[in-house]
């Protein structure tokens, strides 16, 4: 993980739902005016799927995460589409066939609620403020 910035908060970004014109355009400008306030901005992959994913045992984020700077989002800015993925996960209904290998000992029902897991991957991450786009 790259040191937070001088205000310590850290934002993370992620897109949820169908895939829009809009969405690199909306993550870039969130980005870019964050950056300018100080703040460190991560880019959540996948969507709600990516946050859930992640492996905390493991000690690292995998490709889940993305660091997000200008250079970064000015690349996409002017782009359709999400350059961060999207998904349809909703995690407080993960059917048990989509809940993640390592989670699967813990999550057995038909459908499953891993909102405490999105909890702990934000704190595990770092991120302060989560800033989904989309729906």
């Amino acid at each position: 993980m790259v040191p937070a910035k001088p205000n310590g908060k850290t934002i993370g970004i992620l897109t949820g739902g169908g895939d829009v014109p809009g969405l690199n355009p909306a993550i870039r400008a969130v980005t870019v005016r964050a950056l300018r306030e100080g703040y460190r901005v991560v880019g959540i992959r996948r969507g709600w799927s990516g946050l859930i994913e992640i492996d905390r045992d493991k000690g690292e984020a995998g490709d889940s995460v993305v660091e997000l700077t200008e250079e970064v989002v000015n690349k996409v800015g002017r782009t359709g589409g999400t350059f961060l993925h999207t998904s349809r996960t909703r995690p407080s209904h993960v059917p048990r066939a989509d809940v993640p290998e390592h989670l699967q000992a813990a999550f057995q029902d038909e459908v499953n609620d891993l909102t405490p897991e999105v909890l702990k991957n934000l704190d595990f991450l770092g991120i302060d403020t989560l800033i989904p786009i989309g729906g």
